[in-house]
């Protein structure tokens, strides 16, 4: 217990605005999460994220900086003003206790047409093991645990589209199952999260649709 509760989230962030002859072509924020006191599972966790985060910022210090400075020049040539291109990584913890850490990100993009691209996924840790938990460990020992999650999703879903609330194609379920949106759960204090990657079932304009499901049945210890 005495390790369960030392264990702590600690968030590095880096930000930077890279130019092209003094002029602002790309700015980013990026932000990652290091356990403290999670013995060789949280090191391992850590270590994890670290790699996650170096992927995203090479990605923007290389591809995205090129395309950004060919518009640039583009737009210099036709005389059009341009905007600095954006992006932005974010985390938040949604769960620790027991032994067990939810973490939930968000991230986001903007090129040239304003446009923001959205991404959006949760992890579920075992801290101690610093392997991931599945989202069949708290739903009981059903082995029809995805067909009955399902269920709840569609129902959902279904309602929101009605009400108003989600605008949700006609074909919506189809896309969301082939997204296997169950795998980047998140778990909060009111339950399972799960979200769909955005354009799928539902326009750009949603972002990544976002679905709570009730949590049924815990682990025990």
């Amino acid at each position: 217990m005495k390790r369960e509760q030392a264990v702590q989230v600690n968030w590095k962030e880096k930000h930077r605005t890279l130019t092209l002859e003094g002029e602002p072509v790309l700015e980013y924020v990026l932000y990652w999460p290091e356990v403290a006191g999670g013995g060789l599972g949280g090191a391992w966790i850590t270590r994890y994220y670290a790699r996650l985060a170096r992927s995203w910022q090479r990605r923007w210090d290389r591809e995205v900086y090129w395309k950004a400075c060919l518009e640039l020049g583009q737009r210099r040539q036709n005389a059009r003003p341009f905007t600095p291109w954006q992006g932005e990584l974010r985390g938040e913890v949604t769960r620790l206790e027991a032994g067990v850490l939810s973490l939930r990100f968000t991230g986001w993009e903007t090129r040239g047409d304003g446009r923001p691209n959205r991404v959006r996924w949760g992890d579920v840790w075992n801290v101690r093991q610093g392997a991931p938990c599945p989202l069949k460990q708290w739903l009981g020992k059903d082995r029809d645990w995805k067909r009955r999650i399902w269920k709840k999703l569609v129902a959902q879903g279904e309602r929101r589209r009605e009400g108003g609330d989600l605008f949700l194609d006609r074909d919506w379920e189809r896309q969301a199952r082939a997204s296997r949106p169950w795998e980047d759960y998140c778990l909060t204090p009111e339950g399972i999260e799960v979200s769909l990657p955005q354009g799928t079932g539902a326009p750009m304009a949603e972002g990544c649709p976002v679905f709570l499901l009730e949590l049924e049945t815990e682990k025990k210890e």
